[in-house]
């Protein structure tokens, strides 16, 4: 059995820390809102079309150039839409871990 830890001391943030969890509170709102919902919907839809278009078979009538694009245009945007929709989560878990250094954990957090 592991010993537990003291809650790190808390302190107060500076402007950039400040800053970092006020941006976390407003994702964190938006990400209940119904738009983002909807929003994300279609970035999923966009996803699944790009890699149904990088998992098509080549085409016989493209040369191996046109071909080699197309697949590293589908990668490109699978790529970019997945960081879309993964930029949400990646804020909130930078202020997850600010919070236990400031010894805020578990305030504030909805």
């Amino acid at each position: 059995m592991r010993p537990e830890q003291p809650a790190p001391r808390r302190r107060e943030p500076s402007k950039e820390e400040f800053a970092e969890l006020a941006t976390a509170k407003e994702i964190r709102l938006m990400l209940n809102t119904k738009g983002w919902k909807i929003y994300s919907r279609i970035l999923e839809m966009h996803l699944q079309g790009k890699r149904n278009e990088w998992e098509t078979p080549a085409e016989r009538e493209l040369d191996g150039i046109a071909q080699v694009l197309r697949s590293e245009s589908a990668k490109g945007a699978i790529m970019g839409l997945r960081l879309a929709l993964q930029i949400p989560e990646g804020i909130l878990a930078n202020d997850k871990i600010l919070r236990g250094q400031l010894g805020l954990a578990g305030e504030d957090e909805e």
